[in-house]
């Protein structure tokens, strides 16, 4: 499959003669991140002019609305409560609403507040500043904002993550999407803007409560990105466009990959976002940790001229290595863009092993008691349905939810906003309800979930799997569900706890409750069932919407137990009574032949009688053949020449012992 990337932003420079209105922090990649009145304020800051100083607190709890509490007073990282919000007021006057809200301003902000929220986090994703517009500020004056982060934490270094930012001004969007990027760490975001955004002069001065904001999403496996420094700045010269602008994606996910497999292409488009002048590119060069695993191919001969408004495109392939890593290079392109002669573009893939899935169905997790249970867009759980390998990520329970559910549930860190379910669903159409009930069902289903309920609590105690059983599955096939729990927590250690499990297959309970307890902790818990249970051969193929389903019921002082691992087996003709089902006589060399009942690969004895007595009795059972492994369904045997005499036999099969 390609894809093409696209850059979807352009560098602006700022004017020459641009003055700083405020600031908060210093471009110097630290922060004073302490938070504690008792270790003093030792960030600069400034407005309108006037120097001061603040400190960065650990945020605390969600997103709050506005307008916000203009006096917080901070606290230590471990304090709790800690007082600080989303909201960083400078002194002022705040009477009128300009952003068309129903909120009520907070009025008279006498000082510059002290402490501001320090990082952007997956469940505090949020920032505004609110201030003034002094008098000073003029018709056709024009501003640029820019914010900078000094770290970005993610759960594996080795993902390409970000925090994908937004700038609003007064509660509407300016510009487009810029993401903070772990790989192109160094680079401050900025959005240009004029006056008018601001209501234009009759909204300078005191009163007003003008506010600038950030709103942010994580990707891959961004979990926190600490601010180095935000500010305004204000000129009365007009902004001048970088020109010839190159825009490109700054980074391309090849995704994953098994080792050895097949190559895998990509398309990266290059963009003049320039007015007037010719984009060159003069130069594209593959570098990074894993340069040889990436080729350029299908480029335009160099050097490639971009006009003004228009794009161009290369490929790059990647190729899987023969070990299981994760890879990445750079491709770094030369132009004569006239603020970044060279811009690197971070190339990134996966390669793994392919799963062991002999006579699985399907399979999410695995036995290694563990999970990600991140919730992002960095998937490390391996998966499985019907031949196809695949990855997926946990993500933290947000309640009970009915019958059909949502197949295509986007995630979200733990803590933040979530979007899951009970339901997961593997790839299929699902038309018709098997179970009796009286849902719609969810229709064609294009690609497998990626994202799983992580676990039973006692709030969320259900967990439901949606898939269509293939059409090669036989009448006389078994299946055998598996599940196990890799922690359970409860409130009283001492105490044993654990959650009793029941297990249903299209809403009908299969066997008995089976107790998965803190004291036995390894234990995974499994129910046999058949094809009938799931309808029988009718109900094989697309269309139909089968599920099982655990329901669980907490004991002791269980208060959740996280998924290690859950799956699906099929023994094929598991389900055989040993019944013979023909029986023959060759009348022309006196062969008689019999067919029976049997499981591909067991091994089974044939025995012959004249008198059906117990063996070594005269005319009793005897072994006529001691080995004969079945190689399908209906198993043949002969008895050469048996019918040659005038005795009566009787046949009889039984499995070989071990």
């Amino acid at each position: 499959m390609k894809m093409k990337f696209y850059a979807i932003f352009g560098l602006l420079v700022i004017p020459v003669k641009a003055a700083i209105l405020w600031n908060i922090g210093a471009d110097d990649g630290i922060q004073d991140g302490d938070g504690d009145p008792a270790s003093g304020l030792n960030d600069p800051a400034s407005f309108n002019g006037t120097d001061f100083s603040v400190s960065g607190v650990r945020e605390f709890g969600p997103q709050n609305e506005l307008p916000g509490n203009p006096a917080n007073t901070g606290g230590a990282n471990q304090a709790n409560p800690r007082d600080v919000d989303d909201d960083y007021y400078f002194a002022g006057v705040y009477n009128t609403v300009v952003d068309g809200g129903n909120y009520t301003p907070v009025g008279d902000v006498l000082e510059n507040e002290s402490y501001y929220e320090r990082a952007l986090t997956n469940g505090d994703s949020n920032m505004r500043w609110h201030f003034n517009l002094p008098d000073t500020v003029a018709e056709g004056d024009n501003f640029t904002f820019t914010i900078d982060f000094h770290n970005l934490s993610e759960a594996n270094t080795a993902d390409v993550s970000s925090y994908d930012l937004t700038f609003w001004v007064n509660g509407t969007q300016i510009g487009d999407m810029q993401p903070h990027l772990d790989v192109d760490f160094s680079s401050a975001q900025s959005w240009n803007f004029d006056l008018d955004d601001f209501g234009g002069v009759e909204q300078v001065g005191e009163g007003f409560d003008h506010y600038v904001e950030i709103r942010s999403s994580s990707t891959g496996s961004a979990r926190w990105s600490s601010l180095d420094y935000v500010q305004l700045e204000v000129s009365s010269d007009p902004i001048v466009e970088d020109d010839p602008n190159i825009a490109v994606a700054p980074a391309v996910n090849f995704g994953d990959f098994p080792v050895g497999g097949e190559a895998s292409t990509e398309t990266i488009v290059f963009s003049n976002a320039g007015l007037t002048q010719d984009l060159v590119i003069t130069e594209l060069t593959l570098g990074g940790d894993n340069p040889d695993l990436f080729s350029i191919t299908n480029a335009p001969a160099l050097p490639i001229t971009i006009p003004p408004g228009t794009d161009t495109q290369i490929e790059v392939t990647f190729t899987p290595s023969a070990i299981e890593q994760s890879v990445s290079a750079t491709l770094t392109v030369t132009s004569n863009d006239t603020t970044e002669v060279t811009q690197n573009v971070f190339l990134a893939a996966r390669t793994f092993v392919p799963f062991s899935d002999e006579g699985t169905l399907w399979f999410v997790g695995t036995d290694d008691d563990g999970q990600d249970g991140e919730g992002d867009t960095n998937f490390n759980d391996p998966a499985f349905f019907n031949g196809t390998d695949f990855f997926v990520s946990g993500v933290q329970e947000n309640g009970t939810q009915d019958l059909p559910g949502n197949p295509a549930n986007v995630g979200g860190p733990s803590g933040g906003e979530r979007d899951i379910d009970d339901d997961f669903y593997f790839a299929g159409v699902y038309n018709t309800v098997v179970d009796g009930g009286d849902y719609a069902p969810v229709g064609i289903v294009a690609a497998n979930e990626r994202y799983y309920d992580r676990a039973l609590t006692t709030g969320d105690p259900n967990m439901r799997w949606h898939f269509n059983v293939p059409d090669t599955v036989g009448p006389n096939d078994a299946f055998t569900f598996t599940i196990d729990y890799y922690s359970l927590d409860d409130a009283s250690a001492p105490e044993v706890s654990g959650f009793d499990l029941t297990f249903f297959v299209d809403g009908q309970q299969i066997g008995d409750m089976q107790p998965h307890t803190d004291d036995n902790l390894a234990a995974a818990q499994s129910w046999d069932f058949t094809l009938d249970d799931l309808g029988g051969v009718a109900e094989l193929g697309p269309g139909f919407d089968h599920y099982v389903e655990v329901k669980s019921q907490s004991t002791g002082s269980a208060r959740w137990a996280s998924l290690d691992y859950v799956k699906l087996d099929i023994t094929p003709g598991a389900i055989r009574d040993l019944i013979i089902t023909e029986i023959a006589v060759d009348p022309t060399n006196n062969n008689v032949t019999f067919n029976f009942q049997a499981k591909v690969g067991e091994v089974y004895v044939v025995e012959r009688s004249t008198s059906l007595l117990p063996t070594g009795q005269p005319g009793g059972w005897l072994e006529i053949e001691d080995f004969l492994e079945a190689e399908s369904e209906i198993q043949s045997f002969t008895d050469f020449g048996a019918a040659s005499g005038n005795e009566k036999y009787f046949y009889r099969v039984r499995v070989a012992e071990e």
